[in-house]
Formats: structure tokens, C-alpha cells, sequence
């Protein structure tokens, strides 16, 4: 079986700056969608390293930068003093084995035009299996920039397919750049467990609607954050599909397939597929998917996402049968978090002084541009 839904383009790089003078380069770092507020790069005589578009940072050549000290009150765990605390050390484990590890120094950045002095990031001395397609030098977190500039926002698109759109790049925009519209709704992000936190930003949500129904089944307190770290709700660019806590996930898989049967659905059961709802495709049930959409209630009065039917539901080609099933685009779990194939089309605004998360909808592609 294979899914046959088009990908995701993601806004997912962004030039700094690191230096002065003539001991400045600018490099294109990798952006990732998580609450730490780490970045890094690799720097001149790491070893192993993958290949880039810029030369390695070489440190010496930039009179601005120096080590951050182990006696530095910045270096506190997850960070650690060695030589007797004349350097701060850091390591980061990523995905299909990355290793990064190295030390602290500081520098002045600059970004979106504005200059930033004395930040400090991590000066990789070794970088195993870090996916950096050939171009990126390193990675920067969402919300080291977001804090650098209050806000920062990204309008997610669908891309790939072999068609024009895969061509195309989006923006991570941040301060007076992020579009104004009056239509932004808002709600609170809450502050981060210490310790606990996965990727994403915590937000309250309160409740779901089918269509314009409202699922009375389904209760705040399913999408409470516990103390030991769990529950809650986040958003999240790196969970591909929406992932809702179990007990609230049966109140809206019933309602679906209580919706779609009434209109002669026939469910297949696909469990390595780990989608808990699939139907046989048919014109007409693509007439009727095509108008059924779901909502999710944030608190604040008019804090509603709207879901749209082409984000609710993946077309996927069963081989065994040699035809398409469709699937309700939302899996079980432990805890909620609102996936990137849900926040297509809509613009998302994180004002991380202010602790709240705006969105309105959109028609993302048209902050794009083509990539030669």
C-alpha cells in the first residue's frame, strides 16, 4: 500500500550573519520547530562534517567572537563545564543517528536585518549523519529568533508531486515582517513544563466540532496537560498528520463514521496503515468528503482552526485491492498535537513575549517563490 497524498513544503532555512567586519559570513542554517533555544554550527576542523554551501566558520577570523566560560551563568544543564571551566560544553542527538558535539562561544548575529551581539551558540567540533542536504551549516531554533524579535510567523503550502509546486519555497518571517490581518484569531501559549516539553508550543485546546456540530462527548480536561509532563496539546511542524488524545480521538472517529455511513460507506480495515478509519473511494463518497470538515476550539472565544476536507482526510492506493480507500487524517495517542497537513493554508503567528499564537487562513502559496 502507498500513500499518495502530496507532500508538505516547509519553511525551513533562514541567513545569518555570525561575525563583524571582515571576519563576517553569512551561512544558511536549518530551522527547527522546537521550544529550545539552541543553535549551533560547525566550525572550522570538525570532524566528521558533511559538505555545505559556505566554508566552515573559522572563529579566529572573527575579532568578536570568544568562548563562553564553564563559569558562565548561561552554561547550566542540559550544558556542562569542562577545563576546569574555561570552556561550556554541549551534544545534540538528532534523528537517523546525528551526533553533534562541541563547545560554546559567542558572537554577533545578524538576521532579517537586525544585529544581535554577544549571542551565544554552539561551535560543532563533530557532526555525524547530519542531514544537511549539501547546504545548511548548522541549526537554528524557531525561538531563538522568535526571542531576538518578539514574533515570528509561516504559511504552510502543499508541495512536490513532480507539478510547479515543488519548485517553490516558502518564508519563515519574523517582527515587522510577519502580514498583518485582521481576521487573526488568538490564544494563549502556555508556558513550558520544565524538563517535559516535546517539540511545538502548548495552547489550550477546549473542545472539537464536526461540521458545525459540536461533539458534546468531548471534554476539556481530555486535552489537560498532567504534572508528570503529559497530555496537553501542541503545535507542531514536525508531526506530519494531527495526533489527538485517545479518549477524544473515539468521540470523533465514531462521528465520522457514524457521518459517512449514513451516506453508504463501506470502512476497510488497514491497520498497518495506523490510521484508525479508511473507506472505499468512490465519486460519490468524494462528493461528500470533499464537504465535511472539522474544527478545533482553543481557548478564547473565536480561537477556532478550521480544518478543511482536503487537510481531514489522505487518499491512499490499496495495492492488494488495486484501488484508492480514503483515511481520516487523524491517529490516537497519548497526547494532542495539531500536525503540519492541518495548519496548510493558514498562517500561523507566534508572539513569544506576548505568549500568544495567532492564525487566519490563507492561501499560502502566494508567499512563495520560485526556486531556481
Amino acid at each position: 500500500m502507498t500513500t499518495t497524498y502530496t507532500p508538505l513544503r516547509l519553511p525551513n532555512n533562514v541567513v545569518v550573519g555570525v561575525g563583524t567586519g571582515r571576519g563576517r559570513q553569512d551561512y544558511l542554517f536549518q530551522v527547527v520547530n522546537t521550544p529550545s533555544t539552541l543553535i549551533w554550527i560547525k566550525c572550522h576542523g570538525c570532524n566528521p562534517h558533511s559538505p555545505q554551501r559556505h566554508p566552515l566558520f573559522d572563529s579566529s577570523a572573527s575579532p568578536t567572537y570568544h568562548l563562553v566560560r564553564g563559569t558562565d551563568p548561561f552554561c547550566q544543564p542540559p550544558y556542562w563545564s569542562e577545563f576546569n571551566g574555561g570552556a561550556c560544553a554541549f551534544r545534540v542527538n538528532g534523528p537517523r543517528g546525528m551526533f553533534v558535539e562541541g563547545y560554546f562561544g559567542a558572537d554577533t548575529l545578524t538576521y532579517d536585518g537586525k544585529v544581535h551581539q554577544h549571542v551565544p551558540f554552539g561551535c560543532a567540533h563533530q557532526a555525524s549523519h547530519f542531514q544537511n542536504d549539501g547546504m545548511y551549516a548548522g541549526v537554528i531554533e524557531a525561538t531563538v529568533l522568535g526571542h531576538g524579535l518578539t514574533t515570528f510567523s509561516y504559511c504552510l503550502f502543499h508541495g512536490g508531486g513532480g507539478g510547479e509546486t515543488s519548485r517553490r519555497r516558502g518564508f519563515l518571517r519574523f517582527g515587522t515582517d510577519v502580514p498583518r490581518n485582521p481576521r487573526y484569531r488568538t490564544t494563549r501559549i502556555l508556558p513550558a513544563h520544565e524538563g517535559h516539553e516535546p517539540s511545538g508550543h502548548h495552547v489550550s485546546l477546549v473542545g472539537v466540532s464536526l461540521g458545525a456540530r459540536r461533539l458534546d462527548a468531548i471534554r476539556p480536561e481530555m486535552f489537560a496537560r498532567r504534572e508528570d509532563g503529559g497530555g496537553g496539546c501542541v503545535v507542531d511542524l514536525g508531526t506530519p498528520v494531527t495526533v489527538m488524545a485517545e479518549e477524544a480521538y473515539e468521540v470523533v472517529e465514531e462521528a465520522v463514521w457514524s457521518e459517512l455511513r449514513r451516506h453508504g460507506a463501506e470502512r476497510v480495515e488497514r491497520p498497518g496503515l495506523g490510521y484508525g478509519l479508511c473507506v472505499r473511494s468512490s465519486e460519490a463518497m468524494m462528493g461528500r468528503l470533499r464537504s465535511l470538515s472539522m474544527s478545533l476550539h482553543f481557548e478564547g472565544e473565536e480561537a477556532v482552526l478550521v480544518v478543511a476536507p482536503e487537510q481531514l482526510f489522505l487518499m491512499v492506493y490499496d495495492e492488494e485491492q488495486g484501488r484508492r480507500i480514503a483515511c481520516l487524517a487523524v491517529k490516537p495517542g497519548r497526547r494532542t498535537v495539531v500536525g503540519a497537513l492541518q495548519q496548510v493554508d493558514t498562517r500561523f503567528v507566534f508572539d513569544l513575549k506576548q505568549s500568544k499564537l495567532s492564525f487566519a487562513p490563507e492561501s499560502c502559496i502566494q508567499d512563495t517563490v520560485e526556486v531556481v
